[in-house]
């Protein structure tokens, strides 16, 4: 024991030996893994955030958000084909895998700089063929990070999946500031026979300029993966966090040991028939645990599936039928502050961190009132209530809002308890089900849309 309490203080020694150095290296790594976050969801979300603009370009109109979703999801047959090989044991690179991703990313926002608003005749209809085909690369990279990029940082502090978390949050919030600058959704003009709500003259700059500010973001993102993976600062606090969880996991096997060395003593002294009882009394409580185990876990994918297919599959598509018929700005107010909750909300772990299932229960109740709501109004888009009126208008914001928020507060919270009490491929198996949950969504939402008259087009200008 005199050893062992020798290398303890040893270890603990190295660690507060310059604690100035450990916190400025904790600070860096955390950017720096923000700064990995922000390139999973940012070329999606920065297409979305410019849909004000671009429904009015693009020869799809109103539909464009269901084709971009639908897009976005089928790229998960990439996810789908790297979880069928780990299935078969056949592992892959996975630092080369994400930098091969990045690297396809930049090059696929880096087309829309020139081509956003080119279009391609396919079977005598004008499509956004270059817009989705970079879309569906922008998506590859969304897709993949939940099976690939989350699962990377399981070697790493479980502080470092909420800086995660916060980057991709930071992914709609950048792009969404850029676009209040540009003043995307600020002017409405309406003719006889079209709805003309922004065009190049009503911004502030092209979106040739907006597209090249993501396409110079994701660039940084990926230096700031390279640094994360082949720098020797980062692996040396990787490494002095695995020395220290060594060192505790050797004292707590030393006190296991004392621990059962003294059941041994005891037990000599105790008779068959304690002995016994003792052991079905063991047995019984373990399998309750077990059974509690086993519950919380399923129940907790269950809730993440179901929170990914609304937020990332099925609301998407149906969010310029909730908000256009009361404005364009309405519109673009619920995308905009909806993006900037989003980080707030994972913030806000590291202050309050939710592990009560009852709790957890209620948020995602409140998800569920705030999503009926706003599916609702999309399904009376063609006349919805109080249209005209401020109420109305605040109303959908705000539900908007509370959506973004709690969604993304609860998966950051269920991801982290699920790190937790599962296995070590955790975040592996909780990105599938994210993954498959967010496909579902899409799938339902475009087949409702474009063929059944569930949701409806408002006409302003006929109003």
């Amino acid at each position: 024991m005199k050893e062992l309490e020798i290398c303890t203080m040893k270890d603990d020694l190295q660690v507060n030996h310059y604690p100035g150095h450990v916190k400025c290296g904790r600070v860096v790594i955390h950017l720096l893994v923000i700064l990995f976050g922000i390139s999973t969801w940012i070329g999606v979300n920065g297409i979305f955030i410019e849909l004000p603009l671009l429904v009015n370009i693009a020869p799809e109109s109103w539909n464009l958000p269901a084709y971009i979703v639908i897009v976005a999801q089928s790229a998960n047959v990439g996810p789908a084909i790297y979880t069928f090989l780990r299935k078969n044991k056949r592992e892959l690179n996975e630092s080369l895998c994400i930098l091969c991703l990045l690297c396809l990313q930049i090059f696929a926002m880096g087309l829309l700089i020139f081509f956003y608003d080119k279009t391609t005749v396919i079977i005598g209809e004008k499509h956004s063929l270059i817009l989705l085909v970079s879309v569906f690369f922008n998506a590859l990279v969304g897709c993949f990070s939940s099976v690939l990029f989350m699962p990377y940082l399981r070697d790493f502090d479980d502080i470092y999946i909420t800086s995660y978390f916060i980057g991709e949050g930071l992914s709609g919030v950048l792009p969404s500031t850029v676009a209040l600058i540009q003043g995307v959704g600020e002017r409405l003009e309406c003719n006889t026979t079209e709805i003309i709500s922004l065009n190049a003259f009503h911004v502030k700059f092209p979106a040739q300029y907006y597209f090249l500010f993501l396409t110079l973001v994701l660039v940084l993102s990926f230096i700031a993966f390279i640094i994360l993976q082949y720098s020797s600062f980062v692996q040396s606090r990787k490494n002095l966090r695995d020395s220290n969880f060594f060192t505790q996991t050797k004292v707590q096997l030393v006190s296991y040991k004392r621990h059962n060395e003294f059941d041994v003593s005891a037990n000599v002294w105790s008779n068959d028939h304690i002995l016994q009882k003792r052991e079905e009394a063991n047995c019984s409580s373990l399998k309750k645990a077990n059974n509690f185990y086993v519950f919380r876990k399923i129940y907790l994918y269950i809730l993440i599936g179901i929170c990914c297919f609304f937020s990332n599959g099925f609301l998407p598509s149906i969010q310029s039928y909730s908000c256009l018929p009361y404005g364009h700005l309405a519109y673009q107010l619920s995308i905009t502050c909806a993006q900037f909750v989003n980080p707030l909300a994972c913030f806000l772990t590291f202050w309050i961190k939710v592990s009560n299932i009852k709790i957890i229960s209620c948020l995602f109740l409140v998800c569920l009132i705030a999503g009926c709501y706003v599916i609702c109004i999309a399904v009376l888009s063609s006349a919805p209530p109080l249209q005209t009126s401020t109420i109305g208008i605040g109303l959908i914001i705000s539900f908007w809002i509370i959506l973004s928020g709690v969604i993304s507060y609860l998966k950051l919270i269920i991801v982290s308890l699920l790190k937790h009490i599962a296995s070590s491929k955790a975040l592996f198996d909780t990105g599938v089900i994210m993954q498959a949950g967010s496909a579902s969504g899409a799938i339902i939402s475009f087949v409702l849309i474009n063929f059944t008259d569930v949701f409806k087009m408002y006409d302003s200008c006929s109003a």
